[in-house]
């Protein structure tokens, strides 16, 4: 039995990833029963209303490093891949050294390893209290009127087929709360994790990374940070968004299965 697990970027707003994972279990053409899932973050799921004084980006280690560990537990699968975007590419990565002797393959998208100069300005926007508190509530504003809020989504990512789901999810109670809180920790926490470090103590032939050209989250300084000869791919038709539309989630699905392809030949 295999198991095809992806970890997705923040905010992961359940359902946007699900043509994506059906895309990449179709293209790897695994043999046997495969159980895919899609784990969303803490505090980011929506199944119970539940109330958190504050999420870092350690809590949603943590929450990750408990959901895996019980998913092989109770599948006890022969094959494991463990994939992440953005965000997930992070916790993927923290969590590398814990479960490299039971994962089989690695698949890194579009790796956030840490604020850059790219982002910084952006994400002191939300350290910022004041700040902080003014975004939250232009967005509590937006997502109180289905037309607006339809309107913001499609402005800000473009008509996908996900303009109408994802307002309706992340209004939900307590999403918005903890997606702020989340990002709020971002300045010091990728610090202390220290993702660059971590990346090159990777296994290169188990871990293969794919990148976005012109990646406001990812600069090509993370290109650089790969150890030699670590096995990447950058997708030029792709954004760092790419499960947003079909075109771009099938050209990622296909460099991921081809790299899969060539290393168990």
């Amino acid at each position: 039995m295999n198991l095809i697990l992806l970890i997705p970027g923040n905010p992961s707003v359940p359902g946007i990833y699900d043509p994506f994972l059906d895309q990449v279990v179709s293209d790897l053409k695994l043999d046997g029963e495969t159980i895919h899932r899609v784990l969303p973050h803490l505090g980011q799921c929506n199944q119970v209303a539940v109330k958190y004084k504050k999420i870092t980006v350690r809590d949603v280690i943590e929450d990750h490093r408990q959901t895996i560990r019980n998913l092989i537990s109770t599948h006890s699968p022969d094959k494991i891949i463990l994939i992440g975007h953005s965000l997930g590419s992070s916790v993927t990565i923290s969590l590398y050294e814990e479960f490299s002797s039971v994962v089989d393959k690695f698949f890194i998208l579009c790796p956030f390893l840490g604020p850059s100069e790219n982002n910084k300005r952006y994400l002191k926007l939300f350290r910022n209290p004041i700040s902080r508190m003014g975004m939250k509530g232009i967005t509590y504003a937006c997502l109180k009127n289905d037309k607006v809020s339809h309107l913001f989504f499609e402005r800000w990512l473009g008509r996908t087929p996900f303009t109408q789901h994802i307002p309706r999810e992340i209004s939900k109670p307590f999403y918005i709360k903890n997606f702020f809180s989340l990002v709020s920790t971002y300045m010091e926490e990728f610090q202390e994790l220290d993702l660059t470090t971590k990346v090159k103590a990777m296994d290169k032939t188990k871990s293969f990374f794919v990148f976005a050209p012109n990646d406001y989250w990812v600069p090509e300084e993370a290109i650089q940070a790969l150890p030699e000869q670590m096995p990447f791919k950058k997708c030029v038709g792709i954004s760092h968004d790419f499960c947003l539309r079909e075109s771009q989630y099938k050209e990622v699905s296909f460099a991921v299965a081809k790299h899969y392809t060539s290393i168990i030949k």
